[in-house]
């Protein structure tokens, strides 16, 4: 069986100097191509994951760029290993509230602090004086907008400002002799217990999430950070607690989804125009690039790809082909043979769409795989005659997808050569032009599935 359907919507088509030779199989080298240095022109790696830091911090708190939530939920899995957009943006998010958080705590260490160096230095001032030092801490413990406590190393509450009070609901004088436990939601404390267990043992600064269990059997979500304060002997002898309600940033979540959504559906909105464009300049190829897209997210879907990794797929799919809009029209719906100049005009298509959508920062390899999708395992693809090391799976399932679609639908050349062609076309090439899981995963689609094109 030749292979003159591994080049793309010219399959089945002849050229003139040598009608009965395949496209890609056997002709001349393609002096543009030839020209061009191996492999892809675009390697930019344009995705960079985002990464939080953290700070572990001692007494006495140093003037240092405050630490990251890294710690909070430290056994949950970062959901930007799976690529989540939202969670990028709530990442950032969370890590500006918490930066907010750790140097009002750094505030309060200071506050004790000096109050205790005050003590032990026998200041004989009034305490609580307008005039004096240790009057001014206490005023600004009191006065602080965010809710401060000071416990012992168990966790049983010595003293808490105003804040905390009208926080937990409870009067002031109430707080102390009362337990941090007392105020956690029944379904956080074991994850409260564990992390009591780790201040003890290292005092070091920690940062998470919990909800409290107030009074009138309500919760309310807090950010938490507490630091511990030890004596000479590095003994720990208290716990410095900073709770801010976290409802600000449900809410911002909320809003940041919405918007997300929002830009989500503008994206979409504008490849399609960009599809909508080639095909308007070659009506004769329309529908062509919604069907690869169709046929490649399928595929993707029995390959268990993430939802991003499916959606960035379907994107691609709408514009591998947006590089046609430079071949000449007269080339492209030409019903006859084409001459080998034609045809190098026609394979220009994958860099000419690769330099169009160069200046967009997608989050997925938009770029290379559109300027691999037709190269082939064997080397004999184009533009860079690379091999199958260095083609990239995405790329690898557009151009199956992209073959079958080719050969299934009609062309201005001649009429559809029909299912059964078309995997016969991928099946004997398995493994020298396709890859054999997209392959093997596409005849399963079409034969066991009954996939069908809309």
């Amino acid at each position: 069986m030749t292979q003159k359907s591994a080049t793309d919507h010219d399959v089945g088509r002849q050229t003139e100097a040598a009608p009965e030779q395949p496209l890609q199989a056997d002709n001349p080298a393609n002096p543009a191509a030839a020209a061009m240095p191996e492999g892809p022109r675009f390697t930019r790696n344009r995705f960079r994951p985002f990464t939080l830091e953290t700070e572990e911090v001692s007494w006495p708190p140093e003037v240092t760029e405050p630490a990251s939530p890294e710690s909070l939920e430290p056994e949950a899995e970062s959901p930007m290993a799976a690529g989540d957009p939202h969670a990028l943006a709530s990442a950032q998010l969370l890590n500006r509230m918490m930066q907010g958080i750790s140097s009002s705590l750094q505030d309060l260490q200071g506050i004790v602090k000096a109050a205790c160096q005050q003590t032990k230095a026998g200041a004989t001032r009034e305490a609580g004086s307008p005039g004096t030092e240790a009057g001014s801490y206490r005023d600004r413990f009191e006065s602080a907008p965010d809710a401060y406590l000071v416990t012992d190393d168990r966790g049983i509450i010595r003293e808490g400002n105003r804040a905390a009070a009208a926080m937990l609901m409870t009067p002031q004088p109430s707080l102390p002799g009362k337990p941090v436990m007392e105020f956690i939601a029944v379904e956080d404390r074991s994850s409260f217990q564990a992390t009591m267990i780790q201040l003890r043992q290292t005092g070091a600064k920690r940062h998470w999430e919990m909800r409290l269990k107030l009074p009138d059997d309500t919760q309310m979500p807090v950010f938490i950070s507490v630091g511990g304060l030890k004596d000479p002997q590095d003994t720990l002898v208290q716990l410095l607690w900073l709770l801010r309600e976290g409802r600000e940033r449900k809410v911002e979540e909320g809003r940041l989804k919405t918007l997300l959504g929002q830009m989500k559906t503008c994206l979409t909105g504008v490849v399609q125009a960009f599809a909508n464009a080639v095909e308007m300049k070659h009506p004769q190829i329309a529908g062509h690039q919604q069907r690869v897209a169709y046929l490649a997210v399928a595929i993707a879907r029995e390959m268990d790809f993430s939802l991003n990794q499916i959606e960035g797929l379907k994107i691609i799919g709408l514009l591998h082909d947006i590089g046609m809009i430079g071949v000449p029209i007269e080339i492209l719906g030409k019903p006859g043979a084409l001459r080998p100049p034609e045809i190098d005009m026609i394979k220009t298509h994958c860099q000419v769409g690769c330099d169009l959508l160069e200046n967009i920062d997608f989050p997925w390899p938009v770029l290379p795989t559109i300027l691999q999708h037709h190269e082939r395992l064997d080397g004999s693809g184009y533009p860079g005659n690379l091999t199958d090391k260095d083609i990239i799976l995405e790329a690898r399932i557009l151009g199956v997808a992209d073959v079958v679609e080719a050969m299934v639908c009609p062309r201005p050349y001649g009429p559809a050569q029909g299912i059964d062609k078309a995997l016969e076309e991928i099946y004997q090439n398995m493994g020298i032009l396709y890859d054999p899981e997209v392959v093997n995963i596409c005849l399963k689609l079409f034969v066991e599935k009954g996939f069908k094109f809309n």
